[in-house]
């Protein structure tokens, strides 16, 4: 078992390794084998996967720290993480058939998703459901083992479809290389494809079904993490990444000013105005650390007393994360007029941050106009954009 508090500092170690490798990840667009390997290595896709599989089943807070660390050195890196860290809480819920599937002889193996296209077709059928056609945005298509669909199937005449994710196996899919981007480039968030595949019901989970409390997988992982919900909770791996690549770009524009002399012979430390654009940047990123991190605390008590937490504090959860990662924008942006226009290159560290700060910011799921209307919404006991949730 390993503890927050050793898993942040390993992630902490990682940072000047992952920025080496940033300018590689960017130009291949997708992560370095050996960043994949000491992933592995250092037990970080265990933090949330069950103990029955070697997994520590660590506090969801534990999502924030390690990613916000990751995030600082690459930002490609953090998001890639993020996204395989939290399906591994998410797969702990799963029907134990497919828990096994998943684990039983690979407990090391990592859990994408991807995103339905106008092309995709979903068909129930005897014993699941067939897949067809192409689903977008798998960020860490390379890395994973399986890639969970994002589905949707009808009920009732006049009700919503429900939500389910689709476990497949990497095997089985086509993965179309169109990931050519100017930020998170390294994600390599590219398209899948499947052609009339059966998925297996057993194999299906409905995100309607675990909002919190018991699941299908309770009998087998009856931990509190496994009872947070998780769409709720699911756009804290984008805040935290995003979170990371701020705070990263905060630490290259100190070190970067600390030594800097204007032209005109004075020191660009000691200009009360720098001072002020670093004090407020470094405020921002504070209130957006505290904002994700009292989430995460909250969603974990809630667990623990064994209660299900109410749709306006699951939408203020997804407006803190919107909100946190505006909070980050404004910051980096605040330091990009520091730069200077020799920090303009693409390879510069900064620029990099820059870039894939901005990709993040425009993730839905974290865009503010989307989740601020959505709170609102619940707010005046309308229902939600977003049945997720």
């Amino acid at each position: 078992m390993s503890s927050r508090e050793e898993m942040a500092q390993r992630a902490r170690d990682w940072v000047p390794t992952l920025r080496e490798r940033s300018q590689r990840a960017e130009e291949e667009r997708t992560l370095a084998a050996e960043t994949k390997v000491e992933f592995i290595g250092g037990g970080f896709h265990r933090i949330f996967l069950p103990k029955r599989y070697g997994g520590y089943e660590l506090d969801f807070i534990s999502l924030i720290e390690i990613s916000s660390e990751i995030g600082r050195g690459c930002g490609s890196s953090a998001w890639v993480f993020a996204n395989v860290l939290v399906h591994a809480r998410l797969n702990g819920m799963r029907n134990p058939q497919a828990q096994e599937d998943l684990y039983g002889d690979n407990p090391d193996a990592l859990t994408c998703a991807s995103f339905p296209t106008d092309t995709a077709k979903v068909t129930q059928a005897e014993g699941g459901v067939v897949l067809d056609g192409d689903w977008a945005f798998a960020s860490g298509i390379d890395v994973a083992d399986w890639n969970d669909f994002n589905v949707l199937l009808p009920r009732g005449e006049g009700e919503p479809p429900e939500h389910h994710f689709a476990l497949v196996h990497v095997s089985e899919i086509e993965v179309i290389d169109d990931w050519f981007v100017s930020g998170l480039a390294g994600t390599a968030s590219k398209r899948t494809r499947v052609k009339e595949l059966l998925v297996p019901g057993h194999r299906l989970v409905s995100t309607e079904k675990c909002r919190g409390g018991p699941t299908e997988g309770s009998g087998v992982n009856p931990a509190p993490l496994y009872r947070t919900p998780v769409y709720a909770l699911g756009s804290k791996i984008f805040a935290g990444a995003n979170l990371g690549m701020a705070r990263g770009a905060l630490e290259l524009t100190l070190a970067d000013l600390e030594s800097r002399v204007a032209v005109s012979g004075l020191k660009v430390a000691e200009q009360s105005t720098v001072q002020s654009r670093i004090a407020l940047a470094d405020a921002e990123l504070a209130v957006a650390w505290t904002l994700l991190k009292s989430d995460c605390e909250t969603a974990m008590e809630i667990a623990h007393a064994g209660e299900v937490s109410e749709l306006v504090m699951r939408v203020g959860w997804r407006r803190n994360d919107a909100y946190a990662t505006k909070l980050c924008l404004q910051a980096v942006q605040r330091l990009h007029t520091l730069a200077g226009a020799s920090r303009m290159t693409s390879d510069n560290l900064f620029q990099r941050a820059w870039r894939d700060l901005h990709a993040g910011d425009a993730q839905v799921q974290v865009n503010w106009g989307l989740q601020s209307t959505n709170y609102g919404r619940v707010a005046f006991g309308q229902p939600p954009l977003d049945m997720r949730i």
